[in-house]
Order: structure tokens, then C-alpha cells, then sequence
């Protein structure tokens, strides 16, 4: 297996530092992810970029919101990545 994100690529493209377990736990989800997304067997090396921008998203988002109000607690759950993440990934038909 290929690994296209490692941990010290992560650290250097991004300078986040202190959550080493949480990055690695969301290496091969994301992998998996852009896999599916693409319908892929393997990802080009071009894909880090984004597989990079998804694990810090993952990191920095609260968990399934897109969007909140306060005005009478408005709250919209996102259901995939924001397409300026997914952006630049190729999704290929297969028969």
C-alpha cells in the first residue's frame, strides 16, 4: 500500500504539530475517501494537496456542522467536504 500523506509531510505543509495520533487515525480515512470519490485503485501523487487540506479540515471543524445562527439556534449539518477541498480531484466513470 502507498501511503500518499505521511505525518511529517502533514507537519511541514501545514505546521500543526501536537495532534500526531489524531493525523495519523485520519491518513488512511482520507486515502479511502478520495479512493471512493475518484473511484480510484491508486492516487496520484498530485492528490496530496488535497488529501492534506482534508485531514485539516477534519481537524479543525466542528463535527458535522456547516453552519450556526444564535438568533433561534439555527444549526446545518454538512455532508461531505467543501468543494474548494475536493476541488482539482478527477472523478473517473468505470464500467
Amino acid at each position: 500500500m502507498i501511503v500518499l500523506v505521511t505525518l511529517e509531510k502533514f507537519k511541514s505543509a501545514t505546521g500543526i504539530t501536537n495532534k500526531d495520533e489524531q493525523v495519523l487515525a485520519l491518513i488512511p480515512i482520507v486515502e479511502s475517501h478520495i479512493k471512493g470519490y475518484c473511484n480510484i485503485e491508486e492516487i496520484p501523487a498530485d492528490y496530496d494537496i488535497n488529501a492534506i487540506r482534508m485531514i485539516e479540515y477534519q481537524l479543525n471543524k466542528k463535527t458535522g456542522i456547516q453552519s450556526e445562527s444564535l438568533s433561534r439556534h439555527s444549526i446545518t449539518y454538512a455532508n461531505d467536504y467543501p468543494s474548494d477541498i475536493t476541488k482539482g480531484l478527477r472523478r473517473r466513470l468505470r464500467w
